[in-house]
């Protein structure tokens, strides 16, 4: 069975953008993609910026859920915010294009567009009721927990972005044990900016 246009002008955009941002991106070279004639978009979408934030809310929520289902699994806040972190790094993780999309957004001057702020407010709040918990119960150290929570974000999210870099300059590849070593390394050091004690970064 075909599938559909609409899906097909989905997949088409979300590479699109992807690699080259919503700016780059013509509605003609999308429906060319999408083997669709040029008021696909329109007719399925209403405007190429809804397609733009069909597409980032087809890889955010998935992802934003992956990290909600993660929060609420065994173990302590401690722990689970390191699962976050080696789930957010995963070669498997079911973001790949929201790292490049996220950053040509921020460093842009307009507001990010519904469904990445979204995800972002949802991930934040998850990590930051988990710090509290954590706060709570003395695994982790005093502090405002949002601005924890953005810290401990930030480190997956920078070297999630940086991974092309990484491989080229440090010779380290995305996936198999050498990117086994780099989640290690990204853990440790999340676990001992939050830890309240040295023994629990570790």
């Amino acid at each position: 069975m075909n599938m559909p246009v609409r899906q097909r002008l989905l997949n088409a955009g979300r590479d699109l953008f992807a690699s080259r941002g919503f700016d780059a991106v013509s509605v003609r070279e999308i429906t060319a993609r999408a083997k669709a004639n040029l008021g696909a978009i329109t007719y399925h979408f209403g405007s190429k910026e809804a397609l733009y934030h069909a597409a980032i809310d087809s890889i955010a929520a998935p992802f934003a859920a992956m990290i909600a289902d993660v929060a609420q699994g065994p173990g302590s806040p401690l722990d689970r915010i390191e699962k976050i972190v080696r789930a957010a790094l995963s070669p498997k993780s079911p973001q790949p294009g929201i790292p490049p999309m996220l950053l040509r957004e921020l460093a842009g001057d307009r507001p990010l567009p519904p469904p990445m702020a979204r995800m972002m407010k949802r991930n934040l709040e998850t990590v930051s009721r988990l710090i509290a918990d954590g706060q709570k119960d003395g695994s982790i150290r005093a502090g405002d927990p949002a601005l924890l929570a953005v810290s401990v974000v930030s480190q997956p999210f920078y070297f999630k972005i940086a991974g092309r870099a990484i491989e080229q300059t440090l010779g380290v590849p995305r996936g198999g044990d050498a990117w086994s070593h780099v989640i290690d390394h990204v853990v440790t050091s999340v676990r001992r900016t939050i830890a309240a004690t040295p023994s629990q970064g570790t």
